[in-house]
């Protein structure tokens, strides 16, 4: 329908703005299965990453994995995660088993990772694994030799304890959450929006009546996640700035909006830049002086 495109069309820019003028999808409840269908959708375009925030007990991991089966019916790809769910096509335990099953398996898949605020939390030790997680993150639709033969098509569900105790730098770069507000009211969820790379959010809709899941999984399990990755950019002397990833994804949305004949002002909706921003990045591609390695005169501008 016309509100899921708008939503659709707002994801895929990662425009808040565009997703609060959704008529009927702020401001008010709605029935808990919307919230599957419109967490799906987020989900399906290839390199999403959404949290999902909740004191124990508040229900996040039932509707995660009813969030996961509305996915795959959806989109007909694979689920991983690092829990014993039998819903899972297979089982990751660190950071370089979920990139290597997303470079071997063809097609799209979403890595469903259950209680990482331990492993992931913005305290203590954990901080550094979380900032080496983050920027792994932005990768997760990208294709590297050293993970597996096909292109990562990725997109991650992070299930964490509350806002406060998942790392500031995963926070960054989420576009959206589920929140599961109350204990006592399993049922209610929450949808937060994010325009990424700012840890700011905004109340989207709210839904109540969410059931229980028909699925069964390991309630108490104690799951297990770890960050292997944490010193290899270090050790080859290389990082990765998560201001200058997203700035790049900017960059190739407007260069590739502009060249299918849009207007700057049109395109300056879909960034967080000027009309003017648009104009000097789109001339500087179009002359050949920037950009190109970005977005290659051979391949604009179909998405890539």
């Amino acid at each position: 329908n016309a509100a899921t495109n708008t939503i659709d069309e707002a994801v895929r820019h990662g425009s808040v703005s565009q997703m609060k003028s959704a008529t009927g999808l702020t401001g008010q409840e709605r029935d808990g299965a919307d919230l599957y269908r419109d967490v799906a959708d987020e989900l399906s375009h290839e390199g999403a990453i959404g949290l999902v925030f909740g004191a124990p007990g508040s229900g996040k991991t039932a509707t995660t994995l009813d969030v996961a089966l509305s996915w795959k019916i959806r989109t007909g790809g694979a689920l991983i995660g690092n829990t014993a769910w039998d819903g899972f096509d297979r089982v990751v335990r660190s950071d370089r088993q979920m990139l290597e099953a997303m470079a071997e398996i063809e097609g799209p898949v979403l890595a469903i990772l259950d209680e990482i605020a331990q492993e992931l939390s913005g305290f203590g030790s954990g901080n550094k694994a979380a900032e080496q997680f983050s920027d792994s993150l932005l990768f997760i639709r990208k294709k590297e030799d050293k993970h597996g033969p096909n292109p990562k098509r990725g997109s991650v569900l992070l299930v964490g304890h509350t806002r406060t105790k998942t790392a500031k730098s995963i926070r960054r770069v989420a576009s959206f959450a589920i929140e599961k507000p109350s204990r006592s009211d399993p049922g209610r969820a929450r949808l937060l929006e994010s325009e990424g790379g700012k840890d700011s959010w905004e109340e989207g809709s709210d839904y109540k009546g969410l059931t229980d899941t028909a699925e069964n999984y390991p309630e108490h399990e104690a799951s297990e996640f770890a960050i292997e990755l944490v010193d290899e950019d270090d050790q080859e002397g290389e990082s990765v700035d998560v201001d200058d990833v997203r700035k790049d994804e900017h960059i190739k949305t407007a260069i590739k909006a502009a060249d299918s004949g849009m207007k700057y002002a049109d395109v300056a909706d879909l960034v967080p830049y000027t009309e003017d921003w648009v104009g000097k990045v789109y001339r500087n591609w179009n002359n050949n002086n920037r950009h190109t390695e970005l977005v290659p005169k051979n391949n604009a501008p179909a998405d890539d």
